[in-house]
């Protein structure tokens, strides 16, 4: 068994437990809670992108100084670009950064998957939700976007969910018969999905199944010891840890629930963008 199948299994055991203990325990939309899961995301999800230099220097063939000052500038300029949309045109900078999602998210599966399974997985964590948390979305969006441009999102997803459902009952038959790892992480994300509250599932998705996927897949593209991955990701870290500090502070006053929400989620828009613009480039060989 790969090392990626044995992630896949753990994960989906762990996306399991989490479903059939949120059937029973349903966490309070606390502050703290927030912060828990906003820092989970940040220490085991955000690393994943902090490895992008792997991928620069050896897509791009960068090694000069002046060439990886010109190629942090084009990053963060990107990402500046996607904070300006979020301000400009809040909704068409959520349907964005929904739509990139589930074309990055898509990308966890193997490259072998057919395009509308992937895609249907990658979109399972954002549209699966509303079957069962529908007031839970239409506030968590609500207080990222408005409480108009939330409930346009929400309806929307709550009008494609249960055909959407269907599909994906249709997809994993299908996908069981030609390959039952895959079809038991897209089961577990599924239900996940569903049974979770929203930020739960996402975060135990973002950080169990997608951060930890491709970090384990850059390990096998770059070959590098998980010492030296360790030390690649710990100056991108630093800056992200400073981006958000400065964000916090020059952030319109609100109160610090929203205005947690909104860091989060802004901030992971931001660094999506320039992450999958480079790291999709790279066709991972199937594990």
């Amino acid at each position: 068994m790969t090392v990626i199948k044995f992630q896949g299994i753990l994960f989906s055991i762990i996306a399991v437990m989490v479903a059939i203990i949120s059937t029973f325990w349903k966490p309070d939309d606390s502050l703290f809670y927030l912060i828990i899961l906003a820092t989970i995301i940040f220490f085991l999800g955000v690393p994943h992108g902090a490895l992008d230099p792997i991928f620069v220097k050896k897509l791009l063939m960068i090694s000069t100084w002046k060439s990886w000052l010109f190629f942090l500038l084009l990053y963060c300029a990107l990402g500046i670009a996607m904070a300006i949309f979020w301000m400009l045109s809040p909704l068409l900078f959520m349907i964005t950064f929904l739509v990139l999602s589930v074309l990055h998210f898509s990308r966890d599966l193997e490259s072998t998957t057919p395009v509308i399974t992937k895609l249907l997985y990658g979109g399972a964590v954002i549209v699966l939700p509303t079957l069962l948390h529908y007031t839970t979305m239409v506030k968590l969006f609500s207080l990222i976007l408005s409480l108009h441009d939330g409930l346009l999102i929400v309806d929307f997803l709550d009008l494609i969910a249960i055909p959407y459902l269907i599909i994906v009952v249709i997809a994993l038959l299908k996908e069981s018969y030609k390959n039952t790892f895959q079809a038991i992480e897209f089961f577990s994300v599924s239900l996940l999905a569903i049974l979770a509250q929203p930020l739960l599932s996402f975060t135990v998705f973002f950080c169990g199944m997608h951060s930890i996927r491709h970090v384990l897949r850059t390990k096998n593209y770059s070959a590098l010891s998980w010492r030296t991955i360790f030390l690649t990701s710990l100056l991108p870290m630093i800056g992200i840890a400073l981006i958000i500090l400065l964000s916090w502070i020059y952030l319109p006053t609100s109160p610090n629930y929203p205005r947690t929400l909104q860091l989060t989620f802004v901030i992971l828009a931001c660094l999506t963008l320039p992450h999958m613009l480079l790291v999709d480039r790279v066709l991972f060989r199937p594990v």
